[in-house]
C-alpha cells in the first residue's frame, strides 16, 4: 500500500476517512482507565486525528501520535481548538506531540520511553506484506513491560483493502512469542458502515490487551506471519456457517471475551 493512498483518503474525506470516530472509543475507557495509566507515556501509531488522544491527554504524562499526513495533524489541533508549535515534523501542544512521519521509519529515540501503545486502526491498515515491518517497528519502540490496547476488525467476505480483516488467531500468532495476549472484547457491529457499503455478512470488533515480556525473535517473525494467515483462513472457514446462521453471534474469544452486540 503506497503513501499516496492515505494522502488521497484525507484529501477526499467522507467515506474515505470513515475510520475516524468523533466519540471516544468504548474499549479505551474500559481497558485503559485513568486510574491505571495516570502518568503514562502513550504512543498512538497512525493516529490520524483520533479523539481518543484527547482522552489520554487528560491523565497521561504525554501523548505521542504518529501520522503520515500533515492535513490530519492540522485538523486534530484545529478541530479541538488546541494551540501547538511546529518544530520541523513535530507538532507540539500541551502534553501532546504529533509526529508527521512514516511510522515504519521511526527509532526509539524519536518517541522516547513508551508505557502504553494504543492501536485502533494501525495493524488493520497494514496489508500482509507490510505487517512484518510494522511488528518490528513496534517491537523496537517499546520496552519490556509496555502494554498495548489493540483493536482489530474481523469480517466476511474479506476485502482487498484497508481496514483489513484480522482474526483473533492471527493476533495471537503475531504476538505470542514476546507478549502476553488477553482477548478482552468481541463485539458484533451489525450497523457498521462497512456492513452497509459492502454487504458484509458479519463484522466483529475485537479488543486485546498485550503486555510485552521480551522482544520478538526476528527469526520467528516471518514464519509466524505465514502461520497467522493460515490460521485465520482455517478458523474463518470452520466458523463461517455458524456465524452466518446465527447472524453474527460469536463464540468466546481466546481467553473468554464474551460477545457483545453494538
Amino acid at each position: 500500500m503506497q503513501a499516496e493512498f492515505w494522502f488521497d483518503s484525507w484529501e477526499r474525506g467522507g467515506f474515505y476517512t470513515s475510520f475516524h470516530r468523533r466519540d471516544i472509543h468504548p474499549f479505551v475507557e474500559r481497558h485503559t482507565p485513568a486510574e491505571r495509566f495516570a502518568g503514562a507515556h502513550v504512543l498512538v501509531p497512525l493516529c490520524g486525528k483520533t479523539n481518543d488522544m484527547l482522552y489520554y491527554r487528560q491523565f497521561a504524562r504525554h501523548v505521542t501520535g504518529v501520522e503520515l499526513v500533515e492535513k490530519a495533524i492540522l485538523q486534530f489541533f484545529t478541530d479541538n481548538s488546541l494551540d501547538f508549535v511546529q518544530k520541523g515534523n513535530r507538532f507540539e501542544g500541551e502534553r501532546i506531540t504529533l509526529l508527521c512521519a512514516d511510522f515504519l521509519s521511526l527509532e526509539a529515540e524519536d518517541v522516547g520511553q513508551v508505557d502504553l501503545v494504543y492501536d485502533r486502526a494501525s495493524l488493520v491498515a497494514m496489508p500482509l506484506e507490510m505487517r512484518l515491518n510494522y511488528l518490528r517497528t513496534l517491537d523496537r519502540l517499546t520496552p519490556v513491560g509496555a502494554q498495548q490496547l489493540l483493536n482489530t476488525l474481523e469480517y466476511d467476505p474479506v476485502l482487498p483493502s484497508a481496514p483489513f480483516s484480522i482474526a483473533p488467531e492471527e493476533v495471537v500468532a503475531y504476538y505470542a512469542d514476546g507478549y502476553d495476549v488477553s482477548h478482552v472484547e468481541a463485539t458484533v457491529v451489525p450497523q457498521h458502515g462497512m456492513v452497509r457499503r459492502w454487504g458484509l455478512r458479519f463484522l466483529m470488533e475485537h479488543g486485546f490487551m498485550l503486555t510485552k515480556r521480551r522482544n520478538l525473535r526476528p527469526e520467528l517473525l516471518e514464519p509466524r506471519l505465514h502461520e497467522a494467515l493460515a490460521q485465520m483462513v482455517l478458523a474463518r472457514n470452520r466458523r463461517l456457517p455458524e456465524l452466518v446462521e446465527t447472524a453474527g453471534l460469536w463464540p468466546r474469544g481466546c481467553d473468554g471475551a464474551s460477545p457483545r452486540v453494538a
